[in-house]
């Protein structure tokens, strides 16, 4: 399923915020991210959001979720740990 850069998933309107939009914390300006954590292994992607100025709606998606994956070649962030071993099924 492709996310329509221009529609309102509220709404339906073709009224998105054009422009580059992004998320921050207030205290640190940081991005806001999607994590996943497993095997050791720490995965980060930017949550991004669509605006729509008809509703107001806000829709959050991450447009590079394929990065969330882990590889074979990913070290673990601890180097000691001792997680169960990345089976075929993980990716």
């Amino acid at each position: 399923m492709s996310i329509n850069e221009s529609t309102c998933s509220n709404c339906g309107g073709k009224s998105i915020v054009k422009g580059d939009i992004g998320l921050r914390t207030s205290r640190d300006l940081e991005l806001i991210m999607v994590v996943r954590k497993d095997h050791g292994v720490e995965k980060k992607v930017p949550l991004q959001p669509k605006v729509c100025a008809k509703c107001g709606f806000v829709d959050l998606f991450v447009s590079e979720a394929e990065n969330l994956k882990i590889l074979h070649s990913d070290k673990p962030i601890n180097a000691d740990s001792r997680q169960r071993p990345i089976l075929e099924y993980d990716f």
